[in-house]
């Protein structure tokens, strides 16, 4: 945690650094990582504004608070942060974890019939897909029992099949652009 303090015609005197350090370890314990924030004090005749930008990961919470004494003016602001933080915390929570459309895939095996209409599956397997090089993928392909590799190509990201031939030879799987 990264803390910068800017007094407008006003002077930023230790304990009011200390009570605003003190009341952003609520803070800390909810955001749980690296964060900046910057306290501005301003002073304009009976006014005292408060002004305290978080800065968290890709977001930006500001708090704001006009008062007459600037230790109330700091607590207004901080309670916004803090509603503000759990709120961004909140949704993160309760957002509903999918996975990529393309995470995983299924591979069925065939069993052989002469007629189409009597093939039916006999095994089915789940596969991660993952971003590799072609070059990695022949030799993830070594590992394998199935003989086929779905990965995510890194050139290209675009999912790509590598599969052991018949004759022995490798085949590659490319989409269409």
């Amino acid at each position: 945690m990264r803390l910068d303090f800017t007094g407008r015609q006003t002077e930023i005197t230790p304990d009011l650094r200390r009570y605003t350090e003190e009341r952003l370890h609520k803070l800390t314990r909810v955001l749980r990582g690296q964060f900046d924030i910057k306290v501005i004090l301003t002073a304009e005749r009976h006014r005292r504004i408060a002004e305290i930008t978080l800065a968290f990961r890709d977001h930006t919470l500001v708090g704001v608070e006009e008062t007459n004494e600037a230790l109330s003016a700091i607590n207004g602001a901080l309670d916004k942060l803090e509603r503000q933080a759990l709120r961004l915390m909140e949704k993160k929570r309760s957002r509903k974890r999918r996975p990529d459309p393309t995470s995983a895939i299924l591979l069925n095996v065939l069993g052989a019939g002469t007629d189409h209409e009597e093939r039916r599956i006999l095994k089915t397997e789940r596969m991660a897909i993952k971003p590799l090089t072609v070059e990695e993928a022949i030799e993830a392909l070594d590992g394998t029992r199935s003989g086929v590799v779905v990965f995510r190509n890194f050139e290209s990201e675009r999912v790509n099949v590598i599969y052991r031939r018949h004759d022995g030879n490798l085949g590659l799987i490319e989409p269409e652009s």
